[in-house]
């Protein structure tokens, strides 16, 4: 009996270092620097194989259309905040539109804090609960996951959209690129079948199928797939703010998007540039750049747009320096939502 207990206490004691170390390497501050390093190196790789005539490019691209691609990502992110500041407005949550900017820059801001998509949202719902009274918190952090749902429908529809007319550019990219390419693409496809499923899922109700699948679906997550579609009812006096949020999304946030990059293309390749490899390239970048893996999408969203670009016809520096001045142009707006963060007080304390 005295050896089992002096057994146990010998693992527990044993197993308290290692439980130390396994909180420490899998703790925020460790996984946001792996992250961190992780979009360096693949940025320091993607430089160290940089063609000959890299550096000479860069010197000599055009700072007007630089100044052009500056005003459309600014756009870009006002259509985000204007996007989000409609939801509020839809659930009669006080919040105005300068509190909407500033918050979205702030959320940007910490995406390169807290990587990947989610985290910037997780600080921009604690902001806004700190700002609204107390009983529409719940409603207000879910403006946000309404706000990130019609995002990803809109990018998920311009990527389909864009297809016609950009799959030669795709088509040419060989290599494991090529079978994540495909797969983003396909995970745009299920994508837009999600929405149809969450904005409709009362008409689905009534087919056995998708009630056993809903079950199914509620056994894995603890219920959390009918409290979601639960609360999208909310939204259901509002379908006209939810389209025009979508439109948002495609017209001024993604197309904005692709047309900022075609101006920085514009500046660094010439007027030989074509338009639709550039939408097809920061299309499928940014929805990699979705993925939870590096800050702000960097390192990751290069590793697409730069064979997208080459396949359509960007020669291999012109195609780096593109992409890396897209990137310098994300952290440059990025960094500067931390003035935002500085300046406005929404409650920081609380």
């Amino acid at each position: 009996m005295t050896e089992n207990g002096c057994g146990r206490n010998s693992d527990a004691k044993r197993n308290v270092p290692c439980g130390k170390v396994r909180r420490f390497l899998f703790s925020p501050p460790v996984k946001t620097l792996c992250k961190a390093l992780l979009a360096a190196a693949i940025l320091a790789f993607l430089i160290h194989k940089a063609p000959p005539g890299f550096a000479e490019t860069l010197r000599n691209v055009n700072p007007v259309w630089i100044g052009g691609a500056l005003l459309l990502y600014a756009l870009h992110i006002f259509a985000n905040a204007w996007r989000w500041w409609i939801l509020l407005r839809a659930q009669n949550i006080d919040c105005t539109l300068f509190l909407a900017v500033s918050l979205t820059m702030q959320s940007f801001f910490f995406s390169l804090v807290l990587p990947g998509a989610i985290g910037g949202d997780l600080v921009r719902a604690g902001f806004l609960a700190a700002h609204i009274e107390k009983g529409r918190k719940f409603d207000g952090a879910f403006t946000i996951l309404i706000d990130r749902f019609t995002g990803m429908i809109g990018i998920f529809l311009v990527a389909l959209l864009m297809l016609p007319f950009a799959w030669n550019s795709i088509a040419g990219v060989k290599g494991i690129i090529e079978t994540f390419i495909r797969i983003l693409l396909a995970g745009s496809v299920c994508g837009i079948l999600a929405a149809f499923v969450v904005f409709g899922h009362k008409k689905l109700e009534h087919f056995r199928l998708y009630r056993a699948m809903k079950a199914l679906a509620d056994r894995f997550s603890g219920g959390l797939f009918s409290r979601i579609s639960d609360a999208m009812d909310s939204y259901n006096h509002c379908r006209m703010e939810i389209f025009l949020c979508i439109v948002t999304s495609v017209v001024f946030v993604n197309l904005a998007l692709a047309l900022m990059a075609y101006c920085v293309a514009l500046g660094v390749n010439g007027p030989e540039t074509r338009f639709a490899p550039t939408l097809a390239a920061i299309t499928v970048g940014n929805i990699a750049g979705l993925l939870p893996t590096t800050p702000a999408g960097l390192g990751v969203r290069d590793m697409f747009v730069i064979p997208i670009l080459k396949s359509g016809g960007m020669n291999g520096d012109a195609a780096l320096a593109v992409s890396l001045v897209i990137s310098a142009i994300i952290v440059g707006f990025n960094l500067l939502g931390g003035l935002f963060f500085i300046f406005t007080p929404v409650g920081r304390k609380k």
